[in-house]
């Protein structure tokens, strides 16, 4: 019973990862299922703490050499789960990050002591767990978890598909150390005649919050005009080196904003011109942009998630 609890205990802690950063990569339009999942996997192993408490406590007393690691996993998953449930119930900032962004760091710091923990104390599946009452004790968790997923929704703050808390306007702000940069490169004269279009949509931030703003610029297809033979992608890229690569079927549906409800755009949110690309999570709307330029490298040939 106790390989099996941690057995199930694994899984359940698999799929809440692997949904977690699952999450922040898919388009909005798409995250709905997968934060679902992501949820109802957290609550399975809220669940699961009934078993695998009197299992810790028995090795805990055996004074094993990895118990104060094995200690630090316990509290490092409770704070886990307790800051996705606070977010969950429209907990804001807690500190210099959103509640959800230290649940992501907390979550991040989780895998290398489990990897550590998992080689301590290894759990192997056999062939003898396939059995009827496994099948069984597995469909009642996941209904389990399905349902207190439905719960949470329902009591929960109002949150959008991709579980992010709305807030007014959109927060300054930046992905991982991409800070403001001092001399922004100035677009005077550079947009000057191309017509100026209009964009209400939402900015949605991996760091938990989003904003419905209108956003006013130009498009990208009207700054690059005709795309050169052999472009694979375009590439925008920020003044501080952090950049971002698009496919040229989705050039016509990104703006080059320079306003922001109707003011000029704020330096914080980068100002003087930021990329707005409708759909996609935050970190796709490049600060501060420095240039646009076609590129024979394809779409894909990036980081999942930038590393600036």
């Amino acid at each position: 019973m106790t390989r099996r609890a941690n057995l199930t205990l694994l899984l359940a802690l698999g799929l809440a990862f692997a949904s977690g950063v699952l999450a922040l990569l898919v388009s909005i339009g798409n995250a709905g299922l997968v934060v679902f999942l992501h949820g109802a996997a957290g609550i399975a192993v809220i669940a699961l703490v009934r078993w695998k408490v009197p299992i810790a406590r028995r090795g805990i007393r055996r004074a094993r050499p990895d118990r104060v690691l094995a200690l630090m996993l316990a509290a490092l998953a409770v704070a886990t789960l307790a800051t996705g449930i606070a977010h969950a119930f429209g907990a804001g900032d807690l500190g210099p990050l959103t509640t959800l962004g230290w649940h992501i760091g907390l979550a991040l710091g989780l895998v290398p002591l489990i990897a550590v923990h998992l080689a301590n104390r290894p759990q192997r599946p056999r062939r003898g767990d396939l059995t009827r009452r496994t099948f069984l004790r597995l469909a009642g968790l996941t209904a389990l978890a399905a349902a207190g997923e439905f719960t949470l929704g329902a009591v929960g703050a109002p949150r959008a598909a991709t579980g992010s808390l709305r807030r007014d306007a959109p927060v300054p702000t930046s992905w991982l150390n991409d800070s403001a940069p001092g001399d922004p490169t100035s677009w005077a004269g550079r947009l000057a005649g191309l017509p100026v279009h209009d964009v209400t949509c939402s900015l949605d931030c991996t760091s938990g919050w989003y904003a419905v703003n209108r956003w006013s610029g130009v498009r990208l297809s009207d700054v690059l005009g005709p795309l050169p033979p052999g472009t694979s992608s375009v590439v925008v890229r920020s003044d501080t080196g952090y950049s971002r690569r698009f496919a040229p079927g989705d050039v016509d549906g990104l703006l080059l904003a320079t306003h922001l409800d109707g003011a000029p755009l704020p330096r914080d949110n980068g100002g003087p011109v930021r990329l707005v690309a409708p759909g996609r999570r935050g970190f796709w709307w490049v600060k501060w942009v420095r240039s646009v330029e076609p590129s024979e490298l394809p779409s894909w040939w990036q980081s999942p998630f930038p590393l600036q």
